[in-house]
């Protein structure tokens, strides 16, 4: 537990942007996975709609300290091979 004024700061700030980073990767697991279901169901053009906002969240999340450039990179990669794959 902190005890003085600017541990106790930085754990209210680590508090807040621990929450921010885990609402963060929820959603773009939401939307990566709307778009890999629409993927399997045949709606490519709702699979395609859901990869690009999973896309753009990952490279959000990437600009700031929530994924590194390098995984945020993969994750874009697997998604599009996974949709790719199902589409062919």
């Amino acid at each position: 537990m902190a005890r003085n004024k600017s541990a106790m700061k930085y754990q209210r700030q680590s508090n807040k942007s621990r929450l921010a980073n885990r609402a963060r990767k929820s959603m773009i697991r939401t939307f990566s996975k709307k778009a890999i279901a629409a993927a399997e169901s045949g709606d490519m053009d709702a699979a395609s709609k859901y990869q690009k906002v999973a896309q753009s969240l990952v490279d959000r999340a990437a600009k700031g300290s929530t994924l590194h450039k390098n995984a945020a990179a993969r994750r874009k990669s697997r998604l599009a091979k996974h949709i790719n794959s199902l589409q062919a």
